[in-house]
């Protein structure tokens, strides 16, 4: 436990809830692990990132424990809240389970996450988008489409799903269009690319935005 998460962040005890997201959302920026690839400093980059998500979720714990103190049975009022109210990412920030799926999508342990995913018993449309990204991250598009597709039917009005399903048909027509591949240094570019445009979806489904461009 971080004996002081606030100043982790930058802010104040008294800071609003907002106050804290955005400074979160900052400082995961700046220390995301691939604003520093082939750095020197990549090692403590990565230990600041986890830092920052660590200091996040430990201020979230504690204000969410003080929401809840007003309602009997604060676990299962929010477990319903997760089934009544379209498992809007906001939910999903306070859920413990998923803020640790969260964290190892970011570092890209795909693996982890789906092995996580398959012990969480409530399936909504969060659960399937994060199925989506990591079963994308590992190479397997056609199951990632498949859960791709299952988050935008059960939340048709979330962008976060939807854009991320266009994402895959896009990068699936542009596969079969180039003959199933690509050689030499421009499949090392789409790759790079693909990688950048998968944490930046990873980054905005919590509210960041690591490229401004996509």
């Amino acid at each position: 436990m971080i004996a002081d998460p606030y100043s982790v962040l930058g802010i104040l005890p008294n800071a609003s809830n907002d106050e804290v997201k955005k400074a979160y959302r900052d400082l995961s920026r700046k220390y995301h692990p691939d604003s520093y690839a082939n750095n020197p400093l990549a090692d403590l980059a990565e230990e600041k990132f986890k830092e920052v998500q660590e200091a996040y979720k430990q201020i979230m714990d504690e204000r969410e424990k003080g929401y809840n103190s007003g309602y009997s049975g604060g676990q299962s009022y929010q477990k319903e809240s997760y089934s009544n109210q379209g498992y809007n990412s906001y939910a999903y920030e306070e859920s413990q389970e998923m803020r640790e799926i969260y964290s190892m999508l970011m570092m890209r342990h795909f693996r982890e996450a789906l092995n996580e995913l398959s012990r969480i018993p409530e399936r909504g449309a969060r659960w399937h988008y994060y199925n989506a990204i990591a079963y994308s991250g590992l190479g397997n598009t056609i199951t990632a489409m498949g859960h791709a597709r299952q988050a935008v039917a059960m939340e048709p009005s979330n962008s976060d799903y939807s854009q991320f399903l266009r994402q895959l048909q896009n990068n699936t027509r542009n596969y079969r269009n180039n003959g199933g591949g690509m050689s030499g240094s421009n499949s090392d570019a789409c790759d790079m690319c693909c990688k950048l445009w998968l944490a930046d979806s990873i980054c905005e489904c919590m509210g960041g935005d690591l490229c401004a461009c996509m």
